[in-house]
C-alpha cells in the first residue's frame, strides 16, 4: 500500500509542478507580449487549473495516508506542521482561484487580474513554506 501511495503522491507532484510552471511560462508571455489570451486559451488555463487542485487534492489524501502508514500520524515534527501550513494555503489559494476563474467564465468575462495576481503570490509563499518544511521535517 505504501509504493502505492508513494507512487500516486509523487505523479500529483509532478503534476502540480507541471501545472504551476507551464502555466507560469505561458501567462507571462502574454504579459510580455502586452495581448490577452485568446477565450480557448483561458479554457485551457481553466482546465489547468482543475488539474492542479486535483493534483493538490490528491497530495493531501496520499500524504495523509503516508503519514499514518510510515510515522502513525501527524505528530511528527515542527517543521511537518510548517508544512502543513504552507500545504494548507496553497490548498486553499487554489480552490479560490479555481472558483473564481470558474465564475468569471461563467459570466463570460475576464479573471480579476489583480486578484489572481495576489493569490499566486500568496500561493508561492505557501510553496516555499511547504518545500521548506518538507526538507526539515524529513531530512534525519
Amino acid at each position: 500500500m505504501e509504493v502505492i501511495l508513494k507512487t500516486l503522491h509523487y505523479f500529483s507532484i509532478l503534476f502540480a509542478g507541471g501545472v504551476t510552471v507551464g502555466s507560469g511560462v505561458i501567462q507571462a508571455a502574454y504579459i510580455k507580449a502586452g495581448e490577452v489570451p485568446p477565450p480557448y486559451i483561458g479554457k485551457a488555463f481553466a482546465l489547468l487549473g482543475y488539474i492542479g487542485l486535483g493534483s493538490i487534492v490528491t497530495l493531501w489524501i496520499t500524504g495523509i495516508g503516508l503519514a499514518h502508514l510510515i510515522y502513525g500520524g501527524l505528530a511528527i515534527n515542527g517543521a511537518f506542521h510548517a508544512k502543513l501550513l504552507g500545504a494548507a494555503i496553497v490548498l486553499f489559494i487554489s480552490a479560490y482561484a479555481n472558483l473564481h476563474v470558474y465564475q468569471a467564465i461563467k459570466a463570460k468575462r475576464p479573471p480579476n487580474g489583480a486578484l489572481m495576481k495576489r493569490l499566486v503570490q500568496a500561493g508561492r509563499v505557501g510553496l516555499v513554506l511547504a518545500i521548506g518544511g518538507a526538507a526539515v521535517a524529513f531530512s534525519t
